[in-house]
């Protein structure tokens, strides 16, 4: 448990089920989505540890420091901006079949036309998902800086 009061495991287990059910949501096969940086997506990845995933808050926690998760996945498919508004209603729906708070957080611009949603996981999980032009899903996934990670037992050397 953390200081936060939210369980470590389901602060993962949201997180998990984020950029999963997130990509899987757009429609199109995990094969076009990457990180950033160019490391091809793959969902079973997220299984098991994640520590891939995480970052130091900056905080120190009773027994060691505070992690949180994050993950931006971008894909590669092109839309039209006819396609936005019904791409981004495909993973509003799905998030609010899993439960989640789901709003509106910027209307696209005439000099940066697109649509973006965000939602929040029960564990506080915020997930962001934008279709716009240039016309690619990009999806950004954080975790609230409550996730303790024990350090590592030892250190693997290169």
């Amino acid at each position: 448990m953390s200081d936060s009061g939210v369980k470590v495991e389901a602060v993962q287990d949201d997180f998990r089920t984020a950029v999963q059910e997130t990509v899987k949501a757009t429609g199109v096969g995990p094969h076009y989505f990457k990180y950033q940086g160019g490391r091809p997506y793959e969902a079973s990845e997220l299984d098991n540890n994640i520590d891939i995933f995480s970052a130091v808050c900056g905080g120190n926690a009773k027994d060691g420091f505070e992690y949180k998760y994050s993950a931006p996945v971008e894909g590669n498919k092109k839309y039209s901006a006819d396609e936005w508004e019904p791409q981004s209603e495909k993973i509003r729906a799905r998030w609010e079949s899993l439960g989640w708070e789901v709003k509106n957080v910027a209307p696209g611009t005439k000099d940066a036309p697109g649509i973006t949603i965000g939602a929040s996981t029960p564990a506080g999980v915020t997930v962001l998902y934008s279709v716009s032009e240039g016309g690619v899903d990009y999806i950004d996934i954080s975790s609230p800086c409550s996730a303790e990670i024990p350090a590592p037992s030892s250190a693997s050397a290169s």
